[in-house]
């Protein structure tokens, strides 16, 4: 077995140190500061701000220097990535006969002295990646309890501290209305007490609708509130590039101590490992098994709902609804008009109650394209040295939010909803009744009701020669059913979004 804290290292770096510099500790502590502006020099920026300086450096005797790394992650990436570059840089800095010595902070140490962690040959660990969840939730680590009896966390704040939390997105700073009313009283809860309540808790909702703007209030008040846990906030791309890279370079068990260990996760946008994307559903399946058996916060958010994500296993889709699933609806009028106006307040643009009004009833999408419409006429405005008006206001926007949004065609939502429900146009004009085809049926009487100005005894004749009353029984069912019943409810949201974007 080997210790969690490695020995020295056994074949020391020799490297010369000028000989003004050459018999006090503390030159040689300023010695390690020359590499670090060489290597600041030749690394990028986030590699130099992630690897570099965190380092800490204490002289351990003349000619010798110890760098203490946070973590073992950082002591791994140090010794195998970047070690053979502070060599480079001592030889072009004439450091010859300087002692490198790479371990780990003692700080690291939890709890009693007699305290000890190990772990098992690498390698075997790596091997060991397809093994169930239970088996495989630490393979790395052993714990020796301490004599009182009690063993420290495995889930600790030694790992990676870097969330990429934007400070900006804040509880405070996101307008809340009728549409996001539940998804933000959730996330409220699981900042204030993360993994006791929601757990996992997956927003859904359409793109640009805050769920962004949510993962990070929730971490940025998870550190506020608990500063020793460990968040990690990550994008579904990010996660399956980092594991893609991990795998290349044979770094899965630093990937695996990365996102297995930490007290928040949350993973933006879990769509994106639907498809051909086995290996990937497979790691996030073992992480979120992982966490999840040690009551760690998942926090996941998606554009569909859970059973409208398409090529996903069925054991992810499973696990998404164990918790608490909050949705995002597109504000109302009223609503968009509150988020634009806080939007101005912070680019310190005075917007009247009538050019407000204005942009929010035609830019009704998603709250993107409010800021961006913001944006526009805001520059527009000052580019000709006029005051921000309606007139402005409808000039700038003429072509492109003036234009009223085409009508559909009762044959296009006929179209989408047999898309949806894997049925053929044909189905939902017959006159067959089992359930599989009447609901379908009713749900694309209520949204050709909803979505086109076709009366009743239209709607009918497009389904086949229905009678009008026909329809508004559909109408008022599919009304009354939609908000009592969830998979009911997601159907028609994704329908709604469907439709929308193609108009």
């Amino acid at each position: 077995m080997k210790t969690l804290f490695p020995p020295e290292n056994p074949n020391p770096h020799h490297l010369e140190i000028p000989p003004s510099l050459l018999d006090t500790d503390s030159a040689n502590s300023d010695e390690w500061k020359l590499i670090q502006l060489e290597l600041e020099s030749s690394l990028d920026e986030d590699t130099y701000s992630n690897w570099i300086r965190p380092i800490k450096c204490t002289p351990s005797g003349a000619n010798e220097i110890t760098l203490y790394t946070q973590d073992l992650v950082c002591y791994q990436g140090l010794r195998n990535e970047y070690l053979s570059k502070i060599e480079e840089c001592k030889g072009r800095l004439g450091l010859e006969h300087l002692t490198i010595r790479v371990d780990l902070e003692s700080s690291l140490v939890s709890g009693n002295k007699e305290t000890s962690f190990q772990f098992a040959d690498l390698q075997s660990s790596r091997d060991s990646a397809n093994a169930s969840p239970a088996a495989e939730s630490h393979p790395e680590i052993e714990v020796n309890e301490s004599s009182s009896g009690e063993a420290p966390p495995l889930f600790s704040s030694s790992l990676a501290k870097n969330a990429r939390l934007n400070p900006n997105y804040t509880f405070d700073s996101f307008v809340r209305g009728p549409s996001n009313q539940f998804a933000l009283a959730s996330c409220l809860n699981v900042g204030d007490n993360p993994g006791v309540n929601y757990n996992p808790l997956f927003l859904y909702g359409s793109t640009g609708l805050g769920k962004t703007h949510l993962l990070h209030a929730v971490g940025n008040q998870v550190r506020k509130l608990f500063p020793d846990l460990v968040v990690t906030y990550i994008s579904s791309e990010r996660f399956m590039n980092e594991m893609i890279y991990c795998i290349r370079h044979n770094k899965m068990w630093d990937f695996r101590q990365k996102y297995r260990h930490c007290d928040l996760f949350m993973m933006d946008d879990i769509q994106f490992i639907s498809g051909n994307k086995a290996a990937t559903q497979e790691e996030f399946f073992h992480t979120f098994n992982t966490l999840y058996e040690a009551k760690k916060q998942i926090i996941i958010t998606s554009d569909l709902f859970p059973q409208d994500i398409p090529d996903i296993e069925e054991r992810l889709r499973n696990r998404f609804q164990w918790g608490l699933i909050a949705d995002i609806q597109p504000p109302d009028v009223e609503h968009r008009i509150a988020i634009l106006m806080n939007k101005a307040e912070k680019l310190k643009v005075h917007v009247s109650p009538e050019v407000a009004e204005y942009i929010a009833t035609h830019a009704k999408r998603n709250v993107r394209e409010l800021e961006g419409a913001l944006h526009r006429i805001a520059a527009f405005a000052a580019l000709q040295g006029r005051p921000l008006d309606k007139a402005i206001a409808m000039e700038t926007f003429h072509s492109l939010l003036g234009q009223a949004p085409k009508q559909l065609e009762i044959e296009t939502v006929q179209k989408a909803v047999a898309d949806h429900f894997k049925l053929r146009v044909s189905d939902l004009k017959s006159k067959k009744r089992q359930r599989i085809l009447t609901l379908p049926r009713q749900i694309a009487m209520y949204l050709a009701r909803k979505h086109t100005q076709a009366s009743y005894p239209d709607i009918g004749g497009k389904f086949g020669g229905k009678d009008h009353t026909t329809v508004m029984h559909a109408v008022k069912k599919i009304s009354a059913e939609k908000n009592k019943d969830l998979d009911l409810k997601a159907h028609i949201e994704a329908l709604d979004r469907m439709l929308e974007q193609s108009q």
